[in-house]
């Protein structure tokens, strides 16, 4: 059964006393987070590497593992730091979770076919180097990528087309819907690839709080169902809530509808 994770971007808000932040999710049923803001080469060497084992430490105390993490992927000429810092914090894959987590590319890098080509064949030789460290990269997607090119097909596709099959889908199923898409195709046509799943609930209207998972109208329960076979972990995730929600009962909430589809098929609650 797919893991129960949480994007830690979720508690952002929260993170102060991490280590306290941690078990607390844990306590509530998640088994696997996803970390953001690694890969920040802007930081000397030394304090990266530092901040990548404090992570992994609170991770590993909390009794949690780390399905993957949001970063800021390496230039092509000197990615040996990045594979370093990945390792020290327990990475299995790096995610690039806009356009511009690759260096030399803005947001709008997916509205034309030349700019889909290069980034592919930029994320491609990445994948490829990071590839002898261990490493596997993965991409994420928000409402953009849903553009139309001047052939008729939409960037996200075409993209998807160019890319590697080793290089992992990480559909976010909120944002799929918010761009007019509907999240079981979006899956369903991705196939395999999809092992990773943002589980965000609400409006799908850009700038509308979100809410826990099942208690909006993103079609969770269909997409989840397409992914079945390839899918490993479900990423519990909130950009943003209403003024005054609980974020913690949201995750709480958002375990509780996830393990419910399990006992509602007959599957075990249980997962490793």
């Amino acid at each position: 059964m797919p893991a129960i994770g949480l994007q830690l971007y979720t508690l952002m808000n929260v993170l102060e006393d991490r280590p306290a932040t941690l078990a607390r999710i844990a306590d509530l049923g998640v088994t696997a987070v996803e970390p953001f803001r690694l890969g920040r080469n802007e930081l000397p060497r030394a304090a990266r590497l530092a901040e990548a084992r404090s992570l992994r430490a609170d991770i590993d105390a909390a009794g949690l593992t780390v399905s993957s993490t949001h970063a800021r992927l390496p230039d092509a000429d000197d990615p040996g730091w990045f594979f370093e810092e990945m390792a020290e914090a327990g990475v299995p894959i790096a995610i690039a979770s806009t356009p511009e987590a690759l260096p030399g590319f803005t947001r709008d890098a997916l509205v034309s076919a030349d700019g889909v080509r290069r980034y592919a064949d930029r994320f491609n030789a990445l994948a490829k180097a990071a590839a002898v460290h261990g490493l596997r990269v993965g991409y994420h997607n928000h409402y953009w990528e849903w553009t139309r090119l001047d052939d008729g097909r939409y960037g996200y596709d075409v993209l998807w087309d160019a890319l590697d099959p080793s290089i992992v889908a990480e559909v976010d199923l909120y944002w799929a819907q918010t761009a007019g898409q509907v999240p079981a195709d979006v899956v369903a046509r991705l196939g395999e690839r999809v092992e990773l799943v943002h589980v965000k609930d609400g409006p799908a209207v850009r700038g509308e709080p979100q809410v826990a998972a099942g208690q909006g109208s993103v079609a969770l329960a269909d997409a989840l169902d397409a992914g079945r076979d390839s899918i490993r972990v479900h990423i519990i995730e909130a950009d943003g809530i209403a003024e005054g929600a609980d974020i913690f009962d949201l995750v709480a909430e958002s375990v509780a509808w996830l393990k419910a589809r399990r006992t509602a098929a007959g599957s075990p609650t249980t997962v490793v």
